[in-house]
């Protein structure tokens, strides 16, 4: 099953949000991502946190239209991780996150976190109307438009046995340390291929055509 996952971040646009929940089998909120559900008449089937967020008369709107709500007081977890954790208890193998980076980069370090922590799991992506990023430890393949802006980030010191297919600036069984050298490859086509074989890479796709 599929979710998405309304964080408390920077507000997208209402259509981007609208258009896209067509595609899930269910809405969750991490707390205060409620107020942008709450913004944007979309009704979550989950709000999910602490609590410390989302504002009271949004809580009580959501309580008279009986979404659940799951008050989660650990104060070692952040919203987002708790969220996670409650959609993977509920079966859900593909978690689409939304509204997950703002201004604050300690808050965005903590939720790419996630990605890493998660990624044996289920299938996490934070997406945005023009961004997606997503985590790999292996091969993975993906959908791109000619165009795109590819940028490889290692996990850590480095990220070993580096292959790519379909960028401009090819990688062959290289080596990529925590430098820029991975930003702003360019996608040569409609698929990109990566191949790692130890570590880990952040991959952050910025779409410069949007398909919305």
């Amino acid at each position: 099953m599929k979710s998405l996952l309304i964080c408390n971040g920077n507000v997208p646009k209402a259509k981007f949000l609208r258009s896209i929940i067509k595609n899930y089998d269910a809405i969750a909120c991490a707390d205060g991502g409620a107020n942008i559900a709450f913004k944007f008449r979309i009704l979550p089937d989950f709000i999910i946190g602490d609590l410390d967020s989302i504002k009271q008369d949004v809580k009580k709107f959501f309580e008279r239209k009986n979404v659940k709500i799951i008050h989660d007081t650990d104060q070692d977890s952040t919203d987002i991780e708790k969220s996670v954790k409650f959609l993977l208890s509920r079966g859900f193998t593909q978690i689409d996150i939304a509204s997950a980076i703002g201004d604050r980069i300690d808050h965005n370090l903590g939720n790419l976190s996630v990605l890493v922590n998660f990624y044996a799991k289920a299938k996490l992506k934070i997406i945005d109307e023009t961004m997606e990023i997503f985590f790999t430890k292996d091969k993975i393949t993906f959908k791109t438009n000619k165009g795109d802006s590819i940028s490889l980030i290692p996990l850590g010191l480095k990220a070993d046995g580096v292959k790519t297919k379909g960028l401009k600036f090819k990688l062959n069984n290289e080596t990529l340390i925590f430098s820029g050298r991975g930003v702003s490859n360019v996608a040569m086509g409609k698929r990109v291929s990566i191949e790692i074989k130890r570590g880990g890479l952040f991959v952050i796709r910025k779409i410069t055509s949007p398909e919305l």
